[in-house]
């Protein structure tokens, strides 16, 4: 599908006639297929001009992994949502009130519930709802006061969603309002980001733009609400239609953009929402098309950046209810990272961006989590040699049978002066003769390395660290020797994966930017920690828990090797999953935990980590491996061995030029 409008990101202007007009291949297709509006066969088309092309879930052939599900957790089930069984009287010629009198009238004389209103959009099919069900019907009640849908007879049936938009991935489960179970949990990569891959250049392309901007992004975010909604309603056999209540949380600036409002104050100082209170809205308001009636509720922002989305991880993880002789600190790491840090006693929270780095972007091979992408690194310390595990197989890559890596087709591979060499193609050509020699399909392939996402992307910086590879201010060491390490000048490659072992017939490398911009990364987490902590006035944390999807792929020893976290014992660094999305559920089944939810974002104190007067030395404080002033007693021996490892090779930690090597590059192992 063709994405149109002007793309400041990429510095292209889109549109649907830079392809070729469709041909007769195509009309005769789309004639047998007519519920693909928009939609062009890429087998088919010329392209004559500049554009972004969106892929639609189903057309991937390796789709992203999204981590999301829910946590088991233990809810008290009080919703929003209660069905309420009424039976009333036909009207007479003495008797003519009207249909939802009669229901209103039951409803406060039988449960105590007077002045309930009816949303006026069920109005035109309430006289033929109460005659199908004989004037027994089942009113849906939303907080005690509206109805919002009802129905002919006796039914027991309700249903809600929660929902986390995240910057790059949206998540949503689908869940009986009466019992609590998850019936079905979907989730998917957030479409915004055609637009903008961190949160400051949606706020850019929505000024740039100006309401059509805006526009966009809230469409792109709806539909896909819409589209998820749809997907959990067939997975757990209902009608999206039977779906009366969503809550949903985000970061502020998709809090903004899912409402419509321009997200500009929250691009600049001193980044203003245009509301911090919980919002209640008809979810047919903001585009979703869900029960006529059905309500939405968004959680409140707690100030700034930090949106419902943190406000739902206080609800899942209640670092409020911490013991007074204890420090909890929760790491939610993503594009935007959220941190909190505190007690029962008091409760700190700060945004601290890191951008896109841990997300596979401005990393040479990087990528995001889909079949294929390294995820798992060690490397030994003697040999330098690594094993990797890539999403989408059980076993390591020392495990991969050499047949299945001889085997894949070939690829065409740069060759020393830049040029594709002649090879033969991959994967299934559409509209392409029939050949002689069986063709390999991508689904029947066994799977290779792709690329390098985020949990493996700081696993190999962590590894090549305490093999000793990369010193503290986070440079390869030019006094080792690798057939994997190659030098251009001052700069170092780190070769991962041979290109035997990749899907591209090209190595998969680690590159000393790939190191820097990882060392920024967890800088903007680890002095944002710092800085909460010198406001809390302590000098340790007792507990650590990493929220997100991201972060529940985290290996925790690896992320305190990194500096990504403070010092604590590793026992009580944990994984937490989803925990913004747990939030949004626990607000669907509960709703006084959505007045709790009011609450803690009041009582929690927001700094604006960027305007400490520390902040810059705390960042650069915070760019070696594991930092340059804290200690890490519970890794002494992890980086006592770091050290000894280097000192062995002849290596420095004491910061200076690197020795100018001449570029090597080797596509094979080291024979």
């Amino acid at each position: 599908m063709v994405q149109e409008g002007h793309f400041s990101k990429h510095g292209i202007d889109s549109a649907a006639e830079h392809l070729s007009p469709q041909d007769g291949r195509e009309v005769r297709y789309f004639d047998r297929h007519p519920a693909l509006p928009g939609r062009r066969l890429s087998c088919a088309c010329e392209v004559h001009g500049d554009l972004m092309i969106f892929v639609p879930e189903e057309s991937q052939a390796r789709k992203q992994v999204v981590r999301k599900a829910a946590t088991v957790r233990a809810i008290e089930i009080d919703p929003a949502i209660r069905l309420y069984y009424v039976e009333v009287e036909a009207p007479t010629l003495e008797h003519q009130l009207g249909d939802w009198d009669r229901i209103a009238n039951e409803l406060a004389a039988r449960f105590d519930l007077p002045g309930v209103h009816l949303d006026p959009i069920l109005l035109n099919d309430l006289q033929q709802v109460v005659r199908k069900g004989d004037w027994k019907v089942t009113v849906t009640v939303w907080q005690g006061r509206e109805a919002v849908r009802v129905q002919p007879g006796y039914v027991e049936e309700a249903y809600g969603l929660a929902v986390d938009i995240g910057t790059t991935s949206v998540a949503m489960h689908l869940c009986d309002l009466r019992t609590g179970d998850v019936l079905a949990t979907v989730s998917q990569m957030n479409p915004q980001v055609a637009y903008g891959e961190d949160l400051m250049s949606r706020v850019s392309y929505c000024d740039l733009n100006g309401a059509e901007g805006l526009a966009t992004l809230h469409d792109a975010i709806v539909a896909a609400l819409n589209d998820l909604a749809r997907q959990a309603a067939a997975e757990a056999g209902i009608q999206v239609t039977a779906i009366t209540d969503i809550v949903l949380v985000a970061n502020s600036v998709m809090h903004h953009i899912l409402l419509n409002i321009p997200p500009r104050e929250l691009g600049q100082s001193p980044f203003a929402p245009a509301i911090s209170d919980a919002v209640d809205i008809k979810a047919r308001d903001i585009g979703l098309r869900l029960a006529p009636g059905a309500q939405a509720h968004v959680l409140p922002i707690e100030a700034g950046h930090v949106g419902p989305d943190n406000v739902g991880v206080i609800l899942a993880e209640e670092p409020d209810k911490a013991p007074e002789n204890e420090v909890w600190l929760i790491v939610d790491v993503g594009t935007n990272g959220e941190l909190l840090l505190g007690n029962s006693r008091q409760l700190f929270s700060a945004s601290s961006p890191t951008g896109p780095a841990f997300e596979g972007a401005q990393i040479r091979h990087g990528m995001r989590a889909a079949p294929g992408a390294i995820e798992r690194v060690r490397i030994d310390p003697e040999t330098l040699e690594p094993r990797f595990k890539v999403i989408g197989r059980d076993e390591w890559n020392d495990k991969w049978s050499a047949p299945e890596s001889a085997e894949q087709p070939a690829q065409s591979v740069a060759s020393d002066n830049g040029t594709q060499d002649s090879a033969e193609p991959v994967g299934v050509t559409f509209g392409a003769p029939p050949r002689r020699k069986r063709r390999t399909r991508i689904s029947e392939a066994p799977i290779l390395a792709a690329g390098i996402c985020g949990s493996g992307i700081i696993e190999v910086v962590a590894e090549l660290f305490m093999a000793g590879m990369l010193t503290p201010d986070g440079r390869f060491a030019p006094e080792i020797e690798s057939p994997r390490l190659s030098w251009q000048g001052a700069k170092a490659e780190y070769v991962l994966a041979w290109a035997h072992e990749t899907s591209t017939g090209r190595p998969i490398v680690i590159t000393s930017e790939d190191v820097r911009n990882i060392q920024l990364a967890k800088a903007a987490l680890y002095s944002g920690a710092r800085l909460l902590m010198e406001r809390m006035g302590v000098d340790h944390v007792d507990r650590v828990m990493l929220a997100g999807a991201f972060g529940s792929y985290i290996d925790s020893r690896h992320a305190m090797v990194l500096g990504m976290i403070p010092d604590c014992d590793l026992s009580r660094v944990t994984t937490v999953g989803n925990s913004a999305g747990d939030g949004a559920r626990i607000a669907l089944l509960n709703k006084n935990e959505r007045e709790d939810a009011r609450r803690l974002a009041r009582w929690t104190t927001y700094i604006g980590i960027a305007m400490e007067p520390r902040f810059q030395d705390a960042f650069v404080e915070a760019m070696p491996l594991p930092h340059s002033v804290d200690g890490f007693p519970h890794l002494a021996e992890t980086l006592d061995a770091a050290v000894a490892r280097r000192r062995a090779r002849g290596v420095s930690d004491v910061v200076k030029a690197r020795r100018r090597r001449p570029m090597v590059v080797s596509t094979e192992g080291g024979e």
